[in-house]
């Protein structure tokens, strides 16, 4: 089944299906349709979309680094149970340590 943009006697807009189209109503094309009904003037004005200013998750710290250490298993578990305990990330839990050595 085909849709077409009609626009009837009174000048209202409508997408219909062609079987469905009366004999006061005029076929327009679908950018004459969108004009007409506001359409293109919402896309053009108040429609937004993508990235804004302040919008999103805020960053916890200014610059991530990436490194490897070798551990223990026994550190490593420690770490995995303390982190358990607090319900905190594994990072969280290594940055708390580091930072309780930086005051120390």
């Amino acid at each position: 089944m085909k849709y077409v943009y009609v626009k009837d006697s009174e000048g209202f807009t409508v997408k219909k299906k062609e079987n469905e189209v009366l004999p006061d109503e005029v076929l327009i094309t679908k950018k004459e349709h969108e004009e007409l009904c506001g359409i293109t003037y919402y896309k053009q004005n108040i429609a937004k979309g993508g990235k804004r200013e302040g919008s999103g998750r805020k960053k916890e710290f200014d610059e991530k680094v990436r490194i490897t250490v070798d551990l223990d298993k026994s550190e490593v578990d420690f770490i995995l149970e303390f982190a358990k305990s607090k319900n905190i990330s594994k990072n969280k839990a290594v940055r708390f340590a580091i930072n309780n050595l930086k005051s120390a």
